[in-house]
């Protein structure tokens, strides 16, 4: 069994595996930075550590959260150690889910236009589907945009 923290982008449930969750925060103060991708959002002051953070719904294409009543964010931690804050709609509740029943995703974009790269699979909880993200492929720093082709220079 496998505690996954569970949250909301739009109509669709995400997860992570608790153990790469360092804290959840309710939305606070960010600085942004000027000529940044369009999904980060700036860094965050937490207890003097900068943490830098990006909105994942800007991240997976969508449009901006409305209400930002619920917003969560998400501390992470890589296996590398690298930290990163995540912006979500709402963060739902923890579920004890059975990771050998992680099932993969077959092609393309696995879920709201975040891409198979960063995503781990999919798990079944009652009638839900949790699209598990995938901390580590996320945090590296490498393909945190998706490429645009240049047609005809």
């Amino acid at each position: 069994m496998s505690s996954i923290v569970v949250f909301s982008l739009k109509d669709e449930r995400y997860g992570v595996p608790i153990e790469k969750v360092r804290e959840i925060l309710p939305l606070m103060k960010v600085t942004s930075v000027p000529g940044t991708p369009h999904y980060f959002k700036g860094f965050l002051n937490v207890r003097g550590e900068l943490i830098s953070l990006i909105d994942l719904r800007k991240f997976a294409g969508m449009e901006e959260l409305d209400d930002l009543s619920m917003a969560r964010i998400l501390i992470l931690s890589s296996d590398e150690g690298v930290t990163q804050g995540i912006m979500v709609d709402e963060v739902s509740n923890i579920v004890e889910l059975p990771w050998q029943d992680l099932q993969p995703i077959d092609e393309g974009k696995g879920s709201c236009g975040i891409p198979k790269e960063f995503l781990k699979g999919i798990l079944i909880d009652g009638s839900e589907i949790i699209v598990v993200l995938d901390v580590d492929s996320l945090l590296s720093g490498e393909k945190k945009e998706p490429r645009e082709e240049v047609v005809g220079r």
